[in-house]
């Protein structure tokens, strides 16, 4: 790639996971045209994911999901606002991360000569392919989402991928998790596992009575300190948690996305499902468990070796459905508490440095 002073945009709105998995798009960016400008738009609640990345010249924060529940004057004026800051920025190059109508409909907003997109069999809605006049090459319907990002470069001719995921925030963002280990410096007196149940599908979900079982686990014969963290309309479920545990367990508290990257920097091992504090945990480079349903690991999993997926496969698997088409919740019941257990064993016997019980007990 040359290193002309050019403008690009990235489009990737939503949601936590998805931001994270293009990552190394944009650092593949910035590495091979260093001077350029680099602008990504995302949905506003997402920001904080890559407000302060350093290899960011600009992030454009947008409301698309108000925008469409409020079709009002407001909403409208943004609308403006945003065509006006394309006219104003005259990007080159637009990159549709997202895949959708909606993201298509902005590329074309932006007036970009070059706007790249997924190949359509590649693409969550075909349509998408109408806003685009530069398609990546089609990869198969098992390759990782990181690599079908990172293939849409090739429309800038040879590149040389950069797998890293830069993941910033400020130093203030730290003072929540600095602020609650020191309240609870109990909690730090053995490695921490982060274990958050919830997930953005019903049918991701494992259920109370198993995480329960599996987190007493992690601290009789691990030695583990549980951290339960949640996210918004989540805090019931850890509760039920804490409260169906026979060992002592921490709830975490109520915080922002940069507050809560700054909480899951203390863990030695999350576990969780296919959610977005699953995949900001691994980006980090912390050593993760996830169980998995409906969607599927080898294309939305962790890209990363310090990891365990956990599954069981069906015939309908990986449906990617929110409910339950056959009205069970059968893939996530057939994950036993002794497959996760088994799997974090493994994990951490290579990539976690153990403090067993027995090790504490002749303290």
């Amino acid at each position: 790639m040359s290193s002309l002073k050019q403008k690009f945009l990235i489009i990737k709105l939503s949601s936590i996971g998805d931001i994270v998995h293009a990552l190394p798009f944009l650092r593949t960016l910035r590495k091979n045209h260093p001077d350029a400008y680099i602008a990504w738009i995302v949905e506003e609640s997402f920001q904080d994911l890559i407000k302060w990345n350093p290899d960011l010249d600009e992030v454009i924060p947008i409301r698309t999901k108000y925008w469409r529940k409020n079709l009002n004057i407001k909403s409208w004026n943004e609308i403006c606002q945003i065509r006006k800051l394309f006219k104003k920025r005259q990007f080159d190059w637009t990159f549709d991360l997202q895949g959708l109508i909606k993201t298509g409909i902005i590329s074309s907003m932006t007036g970009a000569p070059n706007r790249v997109g997924f190949h359509r069999n590649n693409c969550r809605e075909k349509m998408n392919t109408w806003f685009s006049n530069n398609q990546s090459k089609y990869l198969s319907s098992g390759s990782h989402i990181v690599d079908r990002c990172l293939s849409q470069l090739s429309a800038l001719g040879d590149f040389h991928p950069q797998t890293e995921f830069t993941i910033s925030i400020r130093a203030e963002d730290e003072h929540t998790s600095e602020a609650f280990m020191v309240k609870n410096n109990k909690l730090t007196e053995k490695p921490i596992a982060g274990i958050n149940p919830g997930a953005g599908f019903p049918t991701k979900l494992w259920s109370v009575e198993r995480y329960a079982q599996f987190a007493d686990r992690l601290t009789e014969e691990l030695g583990f300190s549980i951290l339960l963290t949640w996210g918004p309309g989540e805090e019931d479920l850890v509760r039920n948690i804490s409260d169906s545990m026979k060992q002592q367990s921490w709830i975490a508290p109520a915080t922002s996305i940069a507050e809560s990257i700054g909480l899951y920097k203390k863990l030695s091992l999350f576990v969780g499902s296919d959610s977005g504090p699953f995949h900001i945990c691994w980006a980090l480079g912390i050593p993760t468990v996830s169980v998995w349903g409906p969607t599927n690991p080898d294309r939305n999993g962790a890209y990363s070796n310090k990891h365990e997926a956990v599954f069981h496969k069906l015939n309908c698997s990986f449906c990617w459905k929110r409910q339950c088409p056959l009205g069970t919740t059968e893939c996530m019941d057939k994950v036993t508490v002794q497959n996760m257990f088994e799997a974090t064993k493994k994990l951490a016997s290579e990539h976690i440095k153990m403090i067993t019980s027995s090790q504490h007990s002749t303290h």
